[in-house]
């Protein structure tokens, strides 16, 4: 009975462990901004326009935002510089809460 509920426990000791390791011990690269901004260009013309910018995303009204908010200098595309600065006071990504 002892051994059953050591095993038994080690086992679910160790399960997070495994479910953790899903790609054989290689964690996935995440990809650069320069990287997501080549493959967004799909016309390589070195710019994303609004069209190629917004393509693929679920929320069209906060992706236009976004983008025009990048836009600094509002001639409807993206360069590089524009696509990777970092929006002024802006502090986080996913789950940044505003300060009220």
């Amino acid at each position: 009975m002892k051994y059953s509920i050591l095993l038994a426990l080690g086992l679910a000791l160790s399960l997070p462990l495994y479910a953790g390791n899903k790609h054989n011990g290689q964690a996935k690269a995440k990809r650069t901004p320069e990287q997501v901004f080549n493959k967004k260009d799909t016309n390589h013309d070195g710019f994303l326009s609004k069209e190629e910018f917004m393509a693929k995303r679920k929320n069209q009204a906060r992706a236009e935002k976004a983008f025009n908010r990048k836009d600094t200098n509002h001639d409807g595309k993206l360069s590089l510089g524009e696509f990777t600065a970092k929006a002024k006071g802006h502090k986080g990504g996913k789950g940044h809460k505003k300060n009220k």
